[in-house]
């Protein structure tokens, strides 16, 4: 008796279960959008706030530059024609470059606005870097870098102006180069940048060469990393140089923002070279909130 209840008691279920069936709607196994758990994808807001594109260069003139390939360096300049253009180991008005403003002359090439920081005086005129720009220049900076002390190594600057890229909307162009040989002057000349941008409240773009390869896991890359954007880092950084058969990364473009008002779209190499480096260039935007 108690087996014959039991079959019953199944046979109602089952025909409980069959009718549940009948009337709700079947489901293919991983057909997931007719799954009524699923909530349907919101689209992004279209990001509407207008926006300013500009071209970033970063060039080594090279101390062996001669009078015979400056000419072919400001064409390449001017094939990529950058709104914003760092020049490192540059001679203005030396002997072995014809006694030329070099940043002058290029920036006239290029309609641009050229301030120069000499880091030594060198033969006829000096050594050091320029920062140039196609936007009106609203300021202009730079400091020699630190070294240890008692250290005689080749001193090193960072040049820096300050750019109306539009009415109203500024931002921070700098480059520099740190010392090549000495690492504890690295150390000492990364702490100096940080300290020089640290209370910008504007955009700041940070370029030039690093001397430092992120597989040495340095401190001049770890410190920076905590205050400027790496586009490259993790990822694998561009090599520049030597130009046929790049194997190190000579120049970095980075960047830090405030509220994400800059934007990177576009970060490489350049493929023409007067001397043994490419030079690095990027395409940024830049939000201009009303």
């Amino acid at each position: 008796m108690k087996k014959i209840k039991i079959i019953l008691f199944g046979l109602l279920f089952l025909q409980a279960g069959l009718l549940l069936q009948g009337c709700r709607k079947s489901y293919s196994p991983g057909d997931w959008n007719l799954l009524p758990e699923k909530e349907p994808e919101k689209p992004q807001e279209p990001d509407d706030t207008p926006t300013k594109s500009f071209k970033v260069m970063s060039l080594n003139m090279n101390v062996g530059s001669t009078v015979a390939n400056f000419d072919a360096m400001v064409d390449l300049i001017k094939e990529y024609d950058p709104d914003l253009l760092f020049l490192r180991q540059v001679d203005s008005a030396t002997t072995r470059a014809g006694k030329v403003d070099r940043p002058g002359a290029i920036a006239k090439a290029l309609k641009m606005d050229a301030y120069f920081k000499k880091n030594i005086d060198y033969q006829t005129g000096g050594f050091g870097n320029a920062v140039l720009s196609k936007f009106p220049i609203k300021e202009k900076y730079s400091q020699l870098l630190s070294r240890e002390e008692g250290n005689t190594a080749e001193l090193r600057s960072m040049a820096m102006i300050k750019v109306e890229v539009q009415a109203g909307h500024e931002l921070y162009f700098a480059g520099t180069e740190l010392d090549p040989s000495v690492a504890a002057n690295r150390a000492l000349q990364v702490v100096d940048l940080l300290n020089i941008t640290e209370k910008l409240t504007q955009p700041v773009i940070l370029v030039g060469n690093l001397n430092e390869q992120e597989s040495a896991n340095g401190p001049v890359l770890s410190y920076l990393k905590g205050s400027f954007t790496f586009a490259c880092l993790g990822t694998g950084c561009p090599y520049n140089a030597p130009k046929d058969n790049p194997t190190g990364v000579f120049d970095y473009i980075t960047f830090k923002t405030p509220e994400e008002k800059l934007q990177l779209s576009k970060y490489g190499t350049f493929s023409k070279s007067s001397n043994n480096f490419l030079p690095m260039t990027a395409e940024f935007k830049l939000k201009l909130p009303k």
